[in-house]
């Protein structure tokens, strides 16, 4: 029987490599993503929040996602139109989101610096 190879026992420098490529920015603006389960047509607008992005995905955090998302369009201030990904992992209140094209490292610093101010 073969051993396991979990991350825990790798090394660092081997770890490093097959990591992320693009360094994540901390986010904290309100989106809205139209959300396609697997094996359906249609499509649900969830309000949420981006919590990281990078040139290659992000990551949101919503109360109201339903299970086993496929795809999403992200709506994203700053950003004209609308932005399609795939799903790479779900959680009960996150998604983890690849997007289908890189964006602009400019794009994700304008994104990135957007913070909401809540009103007195």
């Amino acid at each position: 029987m073969k051993p396991k190879n979990y991350l825990l026992t790798r090394s660092g420098e081997e770890l490093k490599e097959t990591r992320r490529v693009y360094p994540r920015r901390d986010a904290n603006c309100p989106v809205i993503a139209r959300v396609r389960q697997r094996g359906r047509e249609e499509q649900v607008s969830v309000p949420c929040w981006l919590v990281n992005l990078c040139e290659e995905g992000c990551m949101l955090t919503s109360d109201h996602f339903p299970r086993k998302i496929d795809e999403v369009h992200l709506t994203i201030p700053g950003i004209s139109t609308p932005v399609r990904g795939r799903i790479s992992s779900q959680g009960k209140f996150t998604i983890n989101v690849r997007f289908a094209k890189l964006l602009k490292v400019q794009t994700v610093d304008v994104v990135a610096r957007i913070k909401t101010i809540p009103k007195p």
